[in-house]
């Protein structure tokens, strides 16, 4: 015997349309662009959730493009020695659009790219997780949460147990 709230569920579900009842109508909800308007961050240039103790830099865009730019290419440049010098065959790293991928099977796959709403670093690493870095008033990427965390010392750190004689991703 059927249950009476599945009796009236396919009862209803039976019924055309317009005699279903009201409540079984869900409207469709969208955002529609207002014209004129572009989309952005919610936390443009800067991170309103960066940690108390943090000092970070005020950057403007292209302070900022400059130096994640040299930082990218530093990494890319240590990174593919990594690969094709200390790694085995199936490393590799990969970076266009400010999009970098450190493939290094059987260990998984790290992203990191800029943040430019942010004027960020982010990392997805396959040990540590999810992290993002904000320039220092010094010059150094740190974490934006924890203190005394900095870009190229969380990847040497990660990095350098899998590659010994590597010199490591040339940031500090």
């Amino acid at each position: 015997m059927l249950r009476p709230s599945l009796v009236r569920a396919l009862r209803a579900s039976a019924r055309p349309l317009a005699t279903r009842p009201a409540r079984m109508l869900r409207p469709l909800r969208f955002a529609v662009p207002v014209p004129g308007t572009r989309a952005s961050s919610s936390t443009p240039h800067g991170d309103p959730q960066i940690a108390e103790g943090i000092e970070v830099r005020s950057l403007t865009d292209t302070e900022y493009h400059d130096l994640a730019d040299a930082s990218m290419d530093t990494l890319h440049e240590n990174l593919e020695a990594l690969c094709e010098d200390h790694g085995p065959p199936a490393w590799e790293v990969e970076y266009s659009s400010g999009v970098m991928t450190l493939t290094l099977p059987p260990h998984g796959t790290y992203v990191i790219n800029k943040q430019p709403p942010n004027h960020q670093i982010w990392v997805s690493s396959p040990f540590s997780g999810p992290a993002r870095f904000s320039m220092s008033p010094d010059g150094v990427w740190v974490h934006h949460r924890r203190k005394g965390v900095q870009l190229g010392s969380l990847l040497d750190g990660e990095l350098k147990p899998l590659a010994e004689a590597w010199e490591g991703v040339g940031l500090e």
